[in-house]
């Protein structure tokens, strides 16, 4: 027995040095862990480290989902011990990010986790660290990913500035509006104008959608078809509501919105993603989201939207008052071509492009 644990350690150290001969293995000076890519196979122990970190089960196939389909690829640099136990992980999920006039790939931070016995460097370069530079050197740079995104919390925050170099963009608000009696009433005017249609998936049509309204945010993710599909309807374990507005004489769509009824067991209904291109089609998607709210039980609509953007005024318009969050959002570039200053007032987000919702 003890003979195959030592074959077993032997073999492992034999492929890790060998990786590290082909470049994309990093090992730490000390011999404490090795730095590497994700390979076929570690979905099961990159789950228990999750279980361990954060005391939270997360499915095989929610796994799957996040990381294998994602259409814009995955960035994921793991860390584990010379006898082959995981102990760390860097994360982001890539997205193709409306940048200006470019399109470049964004990650969203997500999932970086330490096992706790190897935390003890965070306030010296230990294993955090070294996953963060590693992280940002393999994947970072022009013509691959260009900056990072993400929601942290203060803590989160904290060791993300010291460490990675997170630059604070703003504290996220969240827009709260109760639900009464009043929100099941008469349709706006403008609601004969479109159809609403509650949707399984998406069509093509989307795209031209997203095409019409793009020059109307110059930092946003590109919803199109594609990434809409793959963020809300292909989710294995949240069921989202997903609505699009079409003109009733044209049909070319004129708006959508994702609703998910019941966050964490309270009955909140979630905006959590609005793509429209006209007021009046705001005002017929709104309607309809209210009304569905309303029939789920919910006591309370919420949203993300950034102080400067047009649906953030315009809901305030309606009634919305601005919540306080525990959440930052924050920017990480890693390319020359991005500038976290020019983007601050021109940054389009929703509760959908974190992962918390």
């Amino acid at each position: 027995m003890r003979r195959s644990i030592r074959s077993r350690r032997e073999r492992h150290v034999s492929e890790c040095q060998a990786a590290i001969r082909e470049g994309d293995v990093h090992l730490d000076p000390a011999g404490r862990w090795i730095v590497r890519p994700y390979r076929p196979g570690d979905e099961a122990r990159i789950l228990e480290l999750f279980r361990r970190v954060f005391r939270v089960e997360r499915s095989l196939d929610h796994w799957r989902w996040k990381f294998e389909e994602n259409p814009a690829g995955r960035c994921m640099r793991l860390a584990e011990t010379p006898s082959g136990e995981l102990v760390g992980q860097y994360a982001g999920l890539p997205v193709r990010m409306a940048w200006g006039e470019k399109t470049l790939v964004f990650t969203q931070i997500i999932d970086v986790m330490v096992d706790p016995h190897f935390r003890l460097g965070l306030k010296r370069p230990g294993l955090f660290s070294a996953l963060a530079t590693r992280y940002i050197a393999d994947y970072g740079g022009l013509g691959k990913v260009s900056g990072g995104y993400g929601f942290p919390t203060p803590e989160a925050l904290r060791i993300g500035q010291r460490v990675a170099g997170y630059i604070p963009v703003r504290p996220v608000v969240s827009l709260v509006r109760v639900l009464g009696r009043a929100d099941g009433g008469r349709l706006p005017w403008s609601a004969g104008l479109f159809r609403i249609e509650e949707v399984d998936r998406f069509g093509s049509e989307i795209d031209r959608l997203w095409e019409q309204v793009r020059s109307g945010l110059p930092v946003a993710i590109v919803r199109d078809a594609r990434y809409l599909n793959w963020r809300y309807a292909d989710c294995p374990d949240v069921r989202y509501r997903m609505l699009a507005a079409f003109h009733r004489l044209t049909g070319v769509p004129a708006g959508v919105a994702i609703l998910r009824l019941g966050v964490r067991d309270q009955r909140i209904a979630a905006l959590v993603d609005w793509l429209v291109s006209s007021l009046a089609a705001a005002s017929a998607l709104f309607a309809r989201c209210k009304g569905m709210a309303r029939e789920a039980g919910m006591e309370s609509l919420e949203a993300w939207f950034p102080p400067y953007s047009w649906p953030s005024r315009w809901f305030r318009d309606l009634g919305f008052h601005e919540h306080a969050t525990i959440y930052e959002f924050v920017a990480l570039p890693t390319s020359p071509e991005v500038s976290v200053e020019w983007a601050k007032e021109r940054w389009y987000y929703t509760m959908g492009d974190s992962d918390i919702y």
